[in-house]
């Protein structure tokens, strides 16, 4: 019962951080002024804690207590891709492109699955890109310099559930009438609600409800033609050429 006792309180102050409260603000948040007894181990957690939890954070008790790894509730969206593409002769799994044309109507034909035979696909020879699906989509927009730049192309990973996205990190979002790149956050004001968020700070956050989403890919890596490739660097180089065709599709 000890070793419960501590992972579950080990876990209240994991999830404050992560939605980044302190605990004063927190305990006002919940309206439940003994919860740093609580957080400090002086006290138990009691069931109207957990209950205050579930109620305004959508936090899953089984995950406190350490029987289940999804923090949330109501997280139950899928959004592993709906159609892949596998090579007929070795049967390896190709990495769709999704040109900037083609992005402006990926959301609406996500369940055609002749939409899909129209787009380009391609292999990357690493160990890095086994095992998992990927997908990659032409960046449109200034909204992620410097850290990405209009026509760069992003690699993203399969996140095939919204209880499996790791916060803080940039995904390509694939919304109703969208497909956007973002820094995707936990929205504190909203259970339920992913914040987007640009690195250029000239573009304002959004706040999404999860049900708004229907894809998602979390970036692994990105391909730039805004530098010049090393004569050394024959992969590098490779690749290069292998997306030119891409960018005139």
């Amino acid at each position: 019962m000890q070793q419960i006792t501590d992972l579950s309180i080990k876990r209240l102050q994991i999830i404050r951080e992560a939605l980044g409260y302190e605990i004063t603000a927190f305990s006002s948040k919940l309206d439940y002024p003994l919860y740093e007894s609580v957080e400090t181990g002086e006290r138990e957690m009691p069931g109207i804690l957990v209950m205050k939890l579930m109620e305004v954070f959508s936090i899953n008790p089984l995950w406190l207590y350490g029987k289940s790894n999804k923090r949330f509730l109501d997280t139950s969206s899928n959004t592993a891709p709906k159609f892949v593409v596998v090579n007929e002769e070795n049967e390896e799994e190709g990495i769709l492109m999704v040109n900037q044309k083609a992005s402006a109507g990926y959301s609406q034909n996500i369940h055609e699955e002749e939409w899909y035979k129209e787009l380009p696909s391609m292999r990357v020879p690493l160990p890095n890109y086994r095992n998992a699906t990927y997908r990659g989509f032409q960046v449109q927009g200034d909204s992620m310099t410097p850290n990405i730049y209009p026509g760069d192309w992003v690699i993203g990973r399969s996140v095939p559930n919204i209880g499996d996205l790791h916060y803080g990190r940039i995904h390509i979002v694939v919304l109703k009438d969208a497909v956007i790149v973002k820094q995707v956050l936990l929205s504190v004001n909203k259970p339920n609600t992913i914040l987007l968020r640009s690195t250029n700070p000239e573009h304002k956050d959004l706040e999404v409800p999860i049900s708004d989403v229907q894809e998602l890919w979390e970036m692994s890596s990105k391909l730039t033609f805004a530098v010049g490739v090393s004569k050394e660097n024959a992969l590098r180089k490779e690749l290069q050429e292998s997306m030119k065709e891409f960018m005139n599709t």
